[in-house]
């Protein structure tokens, strides 16, 4: 289900730094040789924005569903993970990738989930959010890069054989943190 409502607009419009547009529900990972990842980023190529929300991403995880309505409530996310076990994660790191945005480059690195695409689809079902992108592509956010930048990062060895999952977290529209411990 799909909700656009005024008042998404309204929280859009908003200009305080603890405000988004929407919620969203990730899954954290812990990657052991992340920093030796991270700094092979150049510096030089990193995009800033004036709230410093971009850059390198120092806390690995991927998305399961982004643009979660700020009425939800914990409660309705925290059900639907209930039975969710860390080793029902079956996740594969494969290529370098970048997102070509209009101001910036996404590097990342994908992911081959069956259970992320699940999730991302109980999510979907369940939760009133909104999305502009028709597919679900799981992936691990490297960094956000100049215009232009990342396909130089592309040839790279980022490879990820080492890691654990840890929990998931639903980051709400009001910049409050719900930590679901998965076992």
């Amino acid at each position: 289900m799909i909700i656009r409502t005024f008042d998404n607009f309204l929280l859009f419009l908003e200009k305080d730094s603890k405000m988004y547009e929407y919620g969203c529900v990730m899954l954290y990972l812990t990657i052991p040789k992340w920093n030796e990842i991270i700094s092979q980023i150049s510096q030089k190529d990193l995009y800033q924005s004036e709230n410093d929300r971009y850059g390198v991403e120092i806390e690995p995880h991927v998305t399961i569903l982004y643009g979660i309505s700020p009425y939800v409530d914990d409660i309705e996310v925290k059900s639907l993970f209930e039975n969710i076990k860390k080793t029902d994660f079956d996740l594969l790191f494969t290529e370098i990738d970048c997102f070509f945005n209009i101001d910036y480059d996404v590097l990342k690195i994908n992911v081959i989930s069956t259970k992320l695409n699940e999730l991302n689809e109980l999510l979907k079902d369940n939760l009133d959010h909104t999305t502009q992108y028709k597919e679900y592509i799981p992936h691990v956010t490297i960094g956000y890069l100049k215009k232009g930048t990342g396909g130089k990062y592309l040839d790279k060895n980022f490879t990820i054989k080492d890691f654990s999952v840890d929990k998931i977290v639903y980051s709400k529209s009001n910049g409050d943190v719900l930590n679901i411990t998965i076992i």
